[in-house]
């Protein structure tokens, strides 16, 4: 197959190509070699015959086929293809392990414009390392013969100052990362974005240490089994960056997902990875205390089942805002979050000396809270946010000032304890409750729309006197947003 730019993909026989190409000069070609489609057997050191005589002209070049027969590719790119701008190499193992010793290098000075590359197994990419790279992507498996040395891999990127983006996957980071002084990390000045994927956390440990990119960057993680941040999150890196704004989701699967911002601007940090303890284990404090985070969200997604994390407690949510002394801003949403969290705010923090007493997030002046609604499924730890022997169809059906009155119950006490504590008056306090279905379930209710209020439910403080009284306690308006239905 062989592309042209301004012209679509096309296969055709060999005289029409060779008629095509040379109509063509001088655009440049993008070509893809794929070996499955051709059952070749013998190693690429050569080009067909009809692409040959154009090397010069390819900037694009796809290979598709087996690591075995990849040899002599160095050698024919370093002396065949010096426009060549993207090289893409997916060459599964399965012939066997290639060893540095049967793989040609790159002829120096080679390559001048390669600018990207993608490859699997990401074991081949000291072999492609130039420095005219700007995106590099690797890929590997997670039973890989061979993987990729730590020491190989810091070699080759040494030879790629310039990178823009860098991305290892499918268990193609190193595990065996040396211990390196701050100052001999790999310095990448220009790097916009670091992803580390379906990695253990020991080597996304190694990778963020070994690494030194700009405060800028953004760096994507996705880690496994791991028992907390400190397990692939290295302190003295993360304490770098000044965050404002956090977003932590837990997970129904065992997993969380942390974003971070800075400036209130796109996140800098994403952070995934697996987690079955309760939130006050998580190491927040730890990471987050020296910083003015003034912004927090927190997606509770939390289930019964045997492989769901540990659940949280009130104690737990003490501890996880310890990590925000600063907060002004704090949302809550879910199943036990919201629960939770308002007997935390109303606890008193004991500081370095015991004799003082701080209030929780005692600068908080815009609280949002949200209650996943659920059914009774017959277990007793579910949580499903509905008064006693209620079930969600029941509950609905309540009249809107019913409800609103149920849920300022819960909610009054505790901005009371506050405000005797000296908590500032809020700006706003608003909450809502949403309820999940599945879309077949939906399919006879064509006027529900994702994420619409049941009709009737919104509620302010003229119609609710329990609102009116709660606004008296904080200090600034309460509203109730409504019963939201959103699909999944």
């Amino acid at each position: 197959m062989v592309r042209s730019r301004g012209t679509s993909s096309s296969t055709l026989p060999s005289e029409l190509v060779s008629a095509f190409l040379e109509r063509s000069s001088p655009c440049f070609i993008h070509s893809e070699v794929d070996q499955h489609s051709t059952n070749a057997t013998v190693p690429v050191s050569v080009l067909p015959v009809e692409l040959s005589i154009h090397a010069w002209r390819i900037s694009s070049l796809s290979f598709s086929g087996n690591a075995m027969l990849l040899p002599d590719l160095p050698q024919l790119l370093g002396r065949s293809m010096p426009a060549l701008e993207k090289l893409r190499i997916v060459a599964p193992m399965g012939g066997g392990p290639l060893t540095p010793l049967s793989f040609t290098r790159l002829p120096k000075n080679s390559l001048p414009h390669l600018r990207e590359l993608s490859v699997s197994p990401g074991e081949l990419f000291p072999h492609f390392a130039v420095r005219s790279l700007r995106n590099v992507s690797l890929s590997g498996c997670r039973s890989s013969i061979q993987p990729l040395e730590s020491q190989v891999l810091l070699q080759a990127l040494r030879k790629c100052p310039d990178l823009e983006t860098l991305h290892f996957g499918d268990y193609v980071a190193p595990y065996d990362w040396p211990v390196l002084h701050e100052a001999c990390a790999i310095h990448l000045p220009s790097l916009t974005k670091l992803e580390i994927f379906d990695t253990k956390s020991l080597a996304v440990l190694g990778a963020l240490s070994a690494l030194s990119v700009p405060s800028t960057a953004l760096i994507h993680v996705s880690a496994e089994d791991t028992r907390g941040l400190s397990d692939f999150l290295p302190h003295h890196v993360f304490q770098r960056y000044s965050f404002d704004r956090v977003i932590l989701r837990i997970n129904e699967s065992s997993s969380c997902r942390l974003e971070c911002f800075s400036d209130h601007s796109q996140p800098l940090w994403v952070l995934g990875f697996d987690y079955r303890g309760s939130l006050g284990n998580l190491g927040l404090e730890e990471y987050f205390q020296g910083m003015h985070v003034t912004h927090l969200e927190v997606l509770d997604a939390w289930e019964v089942g045997v492989l769901n994390a540990d659940r949280s407690g009130i104690d737990d949510w003490v501890v996880a805002l310890r990590a925000f002394p600063h907060l002004t801003h704090l949302t809550v949403c879910g199943t036990d979050g919201p629960n939770l969290v308002l007997p935390a705010l109303a606890r008193c923090t004991t500081s370095s000396d015991p004799s003082v007493a701080r209030l929780s997030c005692a600068s908080l002046t815009n609280i949002a809270l949200s209650w996943k609604i659920t059914s009774p499924r017959g277990d007793p730890n579910e949580p499903t946010n509905l008064p006693e022997g209620c079930d969600a169809a029941t509950y609905r059906s309540w009249d809107v000032e019913e409800r609103v009155r149920w849920r300022c119950s819960m909610m009054q006490p505790v901005f009371e304890e506050r405000a005797l504590n000296g908590a500032p008056e809020l700006h706003t306090l608003e909450f809502w409750e949403f309820e999940t279905r599945r879309r077949r379930r939906w399919q006879q209710e064509d006027d529900v729309k994702d994420g619409e209020l049941i009709p009737s439910t919104h509620c302010g403080e003229t119609s609710a006197p329990c609102l009116a009284q709660l606004r008296r306690v904080v200090g600034g308006p309460v509203v109730y947003r409504g019963y939201l239905l959103t699909k999944e």
